[in-house]
């Protein structure tokens, strides 16, 4: 008679497991912590690269505008002399739509009337192109000092940079400070 000892699946159960075989409810456990550390990594970083990108979008738009403005006081130098282009107001963000001026005689603009409408598109687009777009002009002999200005969502490490190059007027106008853009121009 067979023993139901000596069976050969009875001989397997009673054998001791020498190594296991499969993952433990452990290690599955913090595999996984591990990868949604690297996932939330991840998309910090998506998002920090989104935000130096719009950063780098509106310096752009902002060096553009200020050459642009370089450009238009060029073409008018009687203008910018007589300081026509000269614009220090205190800066903010929430600021209406110029008005366009037009001309006293259509078929002929004086130099002032030149820089006023050069001014108010300037203005203009600067306010469609950056959020609180707007520009600030100092002239200093044959040399213009141009601001550009604008406010980006607050962000930590941008705080202590953000105002470096404003004007003082800009500064001191309360709430959170622009983003300024300087340039400096020799007509």
């Amino acid at each position: 008679m067979l023993d139901p000892c000596a069976s050969p699946v009875r001989a397997h159960l009673r054998v001791p497991r020498q190594h296991q075989t499969g993952a433990s409810l452990l290690e599955v456990l913090i595999a996984m912590l591990i990868m949604s550390y690297g996932i939330s990594g991840i998309a910090l970083l998506m998002a920090a690269t989104l935000q130096h990108s719009k950063t780098s979008m509106y310096q752009l738009v902002a060096l553009q505008t200020a050459t642009e403005l370089a450009e238009s006081m060029r073409a008018n130098t009687d203008g910018f002399m007589a300081d026509a282009y000269g614009k220090t107001d205190s800066y903010s963000s929430t600021r209406a739509a110029a008005s366009v001026p037009s001309c006293a005689v259509p078929t002929r603009c004086t130099s002032g009337e030149i820089a006023s409408i050069d001014k108010a598109h300037l203005a203009n687009r600067l306010r469609l192109s950056l959020p609180g777009g707007d520009f600030q002009m100092l002239r200093n002999g044959s040399r213009a000092d141009i601001w550009i200005l604008w406010t980006e969502p607050t962000s930590a490490d941008s705080m202590a940079l953000r105002s470096a190059n404003c004007l003082a007027s800009a500064i001191s106008a309360g709430g959170d400070p622009p983003r300024c853009l300087y340039l400096r121009v020799a007509l």
